[in-house]
């Protein structure tokens, strides 16, 4: 399974809480693109993003003119209520019938609606538990930091985590 990520907030709380570089261990193919990209502008995160990228750890997709065009046309379309990058997102994901990542809520609609499937950081921090590339104590931890830096995150959805997670640990 591919699964794109987008809009550079999941690489940007990955890189937050030191975890983008286990975001690649998992058993997918990820993905982005080059409008994404542009939007990295930390010099840290953009390092790292570049070395994963090197290593053929993330794969940076590009478009066609014509499908630039489409993208455009699509940006025009929703009213400025997203970017040229996340409409670019939506647009890779349905062509490729991939799932895609996004923190954005706005986007997140928008995806449901285009019957592209989503998901977002909380997704990714129970794959790496599942996949035990990261334990039970360390998500916590790493989740409760996050949550510091971006509050914006489902509150009952972390607290649960956080409890089952403990739990496990103890």
């Amino acid at each position: 399974m591919k699964i794109l990520v987008n809009d550079t907030n999941i690489f940007i709380d990955l890189h937050s809480v030191g975890l983008l570089k286990d975001l690649c261990q998992l058993p997918y193919e990820i993905h982005t693109v080059d409008f994404v990209v542009a939007e990295i502008e930390d010099s840290d995160q953009r390092k790292i993003f570049d070395e994963l990228v090197d290593g053929k750890n993330i794969i940076v997709d590009g478009f066609t003119a014509d499908e630039v065009m489409e993208i455009v046309a699509e940006h025009s379309a929703v009213s400025g209520n997203l970017s040229i990058p996340d409409c670019s997102v939506c647009f890779f994901a349905r062509k490729y019938k991939v799932p895609m990542l996004t923190g954005d809520r706005r986007l997140r609609r928008y995806a449901e609606q285009q019957s592209i499937e989503v998901h977002g950081i909380l997704f990714v921090f129970d794959e790496l538990v599942r996949h035990g590339i990261i334990s039970a104590l360390t998500a916590a931890d790493r989740l409760e930091e996050l949550f510091v830096i971006n509050s914006r995150l489902p509150k009952t959805e972390i607290r649960n985590r956080l409890n089952r997670w403990r739990d496990i640990g103890d």
